[in-house]
């Protein structure tokens, strides 16, 4: 099924018809739907979705001080550290003092941290399946895609103008 398929102002359950021409407002829908949905099935694990970015990036970059990590998820510095000391309360991440800068620590991901990465990483396959499953393979990759693109398109300043906001 194609856009074209659609007859005009069909709107879902919820929506009114004279928002559904609006490709803001639909982008800005889907990410609160999609974000709801996995928020309920990762709290399952006891975590939420930033804990859950964070473990994601810990586990990628390795030990990193808190300051790294909350530029790489986009996380604003006090709440980061509420989110650490979740994390750490319990037990998925702790602090050990960091090698070269006396006063930071680094942040190491532990191994019940790495087991709850990886049962979560199931439920963000279920979820994105589940909310994609109206799309074909074909359809999800160019959707991923152009989500990217913008997603990098965001991150560029305008002409004239300075940085946009972060995502």
């Amino acid at each position: 099924m194609t856009v074209s398929d659609f007859k005009p102002f069909v709107a879902p359950p919820g929506t009114h018809r004279a928002l559904v021409k609006h490709t803001g407002f639909l982008l800005a829908r889907m990410g609160h739907v999609a974000a709801r949905r996995f928020s309920e099935r990762i709290a399952e694990l006891g975590v939420t979705a930033r804990m859950w970015g964070a473990l994601n990036v810990l586990e990628v970059e390795g030990p990193t001080t808190q300051q790294f990590l909350g530029k790489c998820t986009g996380i604003d510095p006090s709440s980061m550290v509420a989110t650490i000391d979740d994390l750490e309360a319990r037990g998925l991440v702790e602090r050990r003092p960091h090698p070269s800068d006396r006063r930071a620590h680094a942040l190491h991901l532990t191994e019940q941290g790495r087991e709850v990465l990886g049962r979560g990483r199931q439920v963000a396959r279920t979820a994105e399946d589940d909310l994609l499953a109206p799309l074909s393979p074909e359809d999800r990759k160019t959707l991923h895609e152009l989500l990217l693109r913008l997603a990098l398109a965001a991150e560029e300043p305008a002409p004239g103008r300075g940085r946009r906001d972060r995502f």
